[in-house]
């Protein structure tokens, strides 16, 4: 949700004007709101119940300028969004406007946590980032190693980005994740470490394990290597489901049928690409496909799109893309042409095979 439509629900609903729609647009994002963003939720209600703050005229129009001038160009070009005008004679607001905003004054003039709260901006995928926050980002075909605050070690995957803060003042340590890394977590049992990964975490407080929360992809997955971790999925209409997993297990979230499972793995071919290497375990082409094009830089098509339900196995290690795909090819499951930035996948297809695959 982008700021600017969140502010409105928020004015809409304090005016009671908000549509059953809207209720439950609002209800989602309070469903998975952080605490602090809970708390500001809570203080701009009360300052709005209260006698109309003493906050000149001047002070309301900054603060609501304020507001606006720190949503995020981009993200609000992006979904063909307009930035909201201040009120006008010629161009009239609904009168909850600059009554919010008066009620946003009062809480920066105070110093409250909304400074905080408004100083949120990047949204990934259901979660609002904190502005303060460092971001680390990979392009395709690139990987980085990331030393937080804390000793922590963080290897980020090819097309990911991390979000990540100076250093971990507060009861929890907070990252936020799009797209994949490994964690060695430095250990701290007083203070918890939390990855953001949109409407799901995984919380520890001292391990070593993958994360995979890449957004075009369907599934959400945590594989542990050393220690436990808990992954939670805060679902907007329900009670966050929480699922463990130790040692050699990973647990997936599938967005498209909303359940989540554990399985039992061997959790080394999780942590493999953060050593150069590939590790394809009856994996779908339309995975590998997906997982070529991140870690090559280069476009993959499919002539036939059955061949996406090929499964194939394999492990490679430092070698290269024409290499990859022309030993998975000996499977006989199907060619390929290859230029300099695409891979054509050829071949008849396969229909939905056993989880067993081919292996080679």
């Amino acid at each position: 949700m982008e700021l600017s439509a969140l502010h409105e629900l928020i004015g809409k609903d304090l005016a009671g004007e908000l549509s059953a729609a809207e209720h439950e647009v609002l209800d989602a994002w309070l469903a998975q709101a952080s605490p602090n963003e809970r708390l500001v939720y809570e203080e701009t209600r009360r300052y709005w119940q209260s006698p109309p703050p003493a906050v000149a005229p001047a002070d309301t129009a900054a603060a609501l300028e304020r507001l606006l001038a720190r949503l995020d160009a981009d993200e609000l070009a992006a979904a063909g969004r307009h930035r909201l005008p201040l009120p006008t004679a010629s161009a009239p607001e609904p009168w909850w406007r600059t009554r919010l905003a008066a009620s946003v004054a009062a809480l920066l003039i105070a110093g409250s946590a909304a400074t905080g709260y408004w100083g949120y901006r990047h949204y990934n995928q259901g979660t609002f980032v904190p502005l303060a926050f460092t971001e680390k980002a990979t392009e395709r075909g690139a990987t980085a190693k990331v030393l937080l605050a804390d000793g922590t070690a963080v290897w980020l995957n090819a097309d990911s980005r991390l979000w990540f803060p100076s250093s971990f003042k507060q009861p929890r340590r907070e990252v936020y994740l799009q797209g994949e890394a490994f964690f060695e977590v430095a250990h701290n049992p007083q203070q918890p470490f939390v990855i953001h990964l949109g409407r799901e975490q995984v919380r520890v407080l001292g391990t070593s394990f993958n994360v995979k929360a890449y957004k075009e992809d369907d599934m959400v997955e945590t594989a542990v290597v050393t220690g436990r971790v808990a992954f939670i999925h805060n679902a907007p209409t329900s009670a966050p489901d929480t699922m463990y997993a130790v040692p050699n297990q990973r647990v997936v979230y599938s967005k498209t049928s909303e359940t989540l499972r554990r399985e039992e793995v061997n959790s080394q071919d999780y942590a493999t690409w953060s050593r150069g290497g590939l590790v394809f375990q009856s994996t779908p082409l339309a995975d590998v496909a997906r997982t070529l094009e991140r870690h090559f830089n280069v476009r993959v098509r499919f002539a036939n799109e059955q061949l996406r339900n090929c499964r194939l196995t394999g492990r490679f290690r430092n070698q290269t893309l024409r290499e990859v795909i022309s030993i998975l090819s000996l499977t006989g499951t199907f060619g390929f042409e290859l230029t300099d930035n695409q891979l054509l996948i050829t071949g008849p297809g396969c229909a939905a095979e056993p989880a067993s695959g081919r292996t080679l």
